[in-house]
């Protein structure tokens, strides 16, 4: 039988012997002139060899409907607190003796254990499913907030591209400049708003996203993504991400001649998959090293600074090569 609190009584919660619609709805009271309530009340072995005997003790109804007449009660105990009672009810006067008292409060310490277990583990997975839920709806909380993000600086870009229309050449073109930065700041939310790691997004994507989202203004030229597949923490993506749109948008800029030629961007992970670098390579007409820094590289540099990136210039076979390696934090088992 075990004890309702809120009720302040026994539930025969299982049992033998008992007619049909007993085991799971009758109960027991827990007061102390009830047999297993005092069992209950003193955390001590309650037996009676006969109820006619024993006029203090008020004989439950269910019992005389079984034709119990004899009957002992052990406490069962979980973590030193009485879960229930044990009882075994006799339709004949017997007496129960040592022994008898003995086994039955071992088979109750066994019953408390097996319930201690139980608990814990129903418990732990009440736990696991708490902690699953909450993840849940934290991640789809995180997703609404960076569609939301992604929504509000394409209304950004919307009203820059607005600006364009009768602004003179030149202002164009920084006006242009400043709505791919966004984009690409925009492109990075999109892509967390649909991944399972709202502080994660796979880098390859967002890369191949940010060079497909450029305006490349002519058709000879093509440009080529190379990445390694893996996820890196947003606040190191996004950074990286506007290097690459920089150096790609002052290699479309600056590194062609009529002929055209390709644009490659290569990303993977070294120095024991503690270290990042992207580089964006050319075969165009190359550049001095170390190069004239305009906007473009500055840029790049304050970029890479926020990462706690480096940048190297090198020239390449035909062309040049810029590459930017920054720290990444190793992603937690």
């Amino acid at each position: 039988m075990r004890y309702r609190p809120e009720r302040g009584d026994l539930l025969i919660e299982a049992g033998v012997g008992w007619k049909p619609g007993v085991v799971g709805t009758v109960s027991l009271a827990a007061d102390y002139q009830s047999p297993a309530g005092r069992a209950l009340q003193t955390g001590a072995p309650v037996s009676l060899e006969n109820f006619a005997s024993a006029p203090e003790f008020r004989i439950p109804q269910v019992l005389r409907e079984h034709g119990i007449v004899s009957m002992m009660n052990v406490p069962v105990m979980i973590n030193g607190a009485t879960w229930g009672v044990l009882e075994v009810d006799s339709t004949r006067p017997r007496t129960f003796d040592e022994w008898d008292i003995s086994f039955l409060t071992i088979v109750a310490n066994t019953m408390g254990v097996c319930l201690a277990l139980y608990q814990a583990k129903q418990k732990h997975l009440d736990g696991l499913a708490e902690a699953a839920k909450s993840r849940a709806q934290f991640q789809m909380v995180v997703r609404e907030v960076q569609h939301r993000i992604k929504n509000n600086l394409q209304i950004i870009i919307a009203f820059l591209s607005q600006q364009m229309g009768d602004a003179p050449a030149d202002v164009r073109e920084r006006i242009k400049a400043v709505v791919a930065r966004i984009q690409s700041i925009a492109l990075a939310h999109d892509l967390l708003s649909v991944t399972e790691e709202p502080s994660r997004l796979r880098f390859d994507d967002y890369l191949r996203s940010v060079c497909a989202n450029l305006d490349l203004q002519r058709t000879d030229v093509t440009i080529d993504v190379d990445a390694e597949p893996i996820t890196i923490p947003i606040d190191r993506a996004v950074p990286a991400g506007l290097v690459v749109n920089e150096l790609v948008t002052n290699a479309l800029k600056y590194a062609f001649d009529n002929a055209g030629g390709r644009i490659r961007v290569h990303f993977a992970i070294i120095s024991n998959r503690s270290e990042a670098c992207v580089s964006v390579e050319d075969n165009g007409r190359g550049m001095k090293v170390p190069p004239n820094k305009g906007l473009g590289l500055t840029l790049v540099e304050g970029f890479a600074q926020q990462i706690q990136g480096r940048v190297e210039y090198a020239k390449a076979d035909v062309g040049s090569k810029v590459t930017c390696c920054f720290p990444i934090p190793l992603k937690a088992n």
